[in-house]
């Protein structure tokens, strides 16, 4: 004989169990394309602005 309170306890644990799952396994995939987005980000430089990038002035003899 079947047991309907035992199948109904079963059914929300499993359903609980799948949800838990499924927001562990969303947040690991999240860290690791966070991760790899920033290993393979590209080493920041300092670029200099297009007002210093002018001719440099030369020194006149006094």
């Amino acid at each position: 004989m079947k047991n309907p309170a035992m199948s109904f306890w079963l059914s929300a644990a499993n359903q609980a169990a799948g949800w838990w799952l499924g927001t562990a396994t969303s947040l690991a995939r999240r860290q690791q394309q966070l991760a790899l987005a920033e290993m393979t980000k590209g080493p920041r430089t300092k670029r200099r602005s297009k007002m210093r990038m002018g001719k440099a002035k030369r020194r006149t003899k006094a």
